[in-house]
């Protein structure tokens, strides 16, 4: 369970909530990022030969999971620059 996109989206929602430190969210929104892009079930069918509108289908879905983990970064980053300045 620890390398699904969603456990990690999850974390990051809960850190949200108890107000918890921002590199935490930042590290969160990265690790979402990358496991949408190295998503293994777009890779295997992918490599696999699929057909067009299964790789349509996982890549969307892992497109989807890379852009929640660089926006939960980006809002993460500039809550940080807020309270930095």
């Amino acid at each position: 369970m620890k390398w699904c996109a969603y456990h990690y989206i999850y974390q990051i929602i809960q850190i949200l909530i108890k107000g918890g430190d921002l590199s935490e969210q930042t590290k969160a929104g990265r690790q979402i990022a990358l496991l949408g892009i190295f998503c293994p079930i777009f890779w295997y069918y992918f490599l696999s030969g699929a057909d067009r509108s299964t790789l349509i289908f996982h890549g969307t879905h892992s497109g989807i999971v890379f852009l929640i983990g660089v926006a939960i970064m980006a809002v993460s980053l500039k809550k940080k620059s807020r309270i930095d300045e």
